[in-house]
């Protein structure tokens, strides 16, 4: 019984986003982050993390966050190491977090998401258009509730309502990645205090068409 209640609690958080970037080397997360790579052997760069795959990637979480380590996508809620629903634990909607059993006790676990960039696409009619949207392929954050099991941390994307040009961009389900982009953002994150997710993307479509709001 409890099986089932928790599967359909993770089914309900199944929104977005699933893709993301992160091509910076080591020196420049460490210079944007203020943090020392923990374990340089185990860092990796990604033009598309698929969140599907369970990627390990680069993050900071609040009990250590003078260090950015690798950890990997899709939360792990218990110890018993489960990881049959890491699925359905790629995201996180900020909304219910608080309520869900799969996230209601890791609320004040918190973590950054290292990135350059994350991909959506735009339904037009029959046609998905695919964006890559960011701060102009600058370093930011994502926001992310996280757990460690073994030494391991494993991590899930928080989501929020879409704002600004994610509305047009994810027309149907509108939502978009709880988006942080500045020292006091990242640290007030951290700290457990509020902090506003930033929506002042820019967006690149394949055809190079440009969209930003200012």
């Amino acid at each position: 019984m409890f099986v089932r209640r928790f599967f359909y609690c993770l089914h309900l958080n199944l929104i977005m986003c699933y893709y993301f970037s992160q091509t910076k080397d080591a020196e420049s997360l460490q210079k944007k982050f203020n943090s020392k790579l923990k374990q340089p052997e185990l860092f990796t760069v990604s033009a598309q993390y698929n969140g599907f795959e369970f990627p390990d990637t680069p993050v900071i979480i609040n009990s250590e966050p003078d260090l950015i380590q690798m950890a990997g996508w899709g939360l792990i809620p218990d110890s018993s190491g489960d990881k049959r629903y890491r699925t359905y634990t790629l995201n996180a909607k900020i909304e219910t977090i608080k309520e869900k059993p799969a996230y209601r006790n890791l609320v004040r676990n918190r973590c950054l998401i290292i990135c350059d960039a994350f991909y959506e696409w735009q339904h037009r009619g029959k046609e998905k258009v695919k964006y890559k949207i960011g701060f102009d392929d600058e370093l930011f954050a994502l926001a992310g509730i996280f757990n460690q099991i073994d030494d391991r941390i494993y991590y899930s994307m928080i989501t929020t309502e879409a704002q600004g040009i994610m509305r047009e961009i994810h027309n149907t389900k509108h939502r978009m990645p709880y988006a942080l982009k500045t020292d006091l953002e990242f640290e007030a994150w951290l700290k457990n205090e509020e902090v506003q997710p930033r929506f002042d993307f820019s967006a690149e479509a394949p055809d190079d068409f440009q969209l930003k709001l200012f």
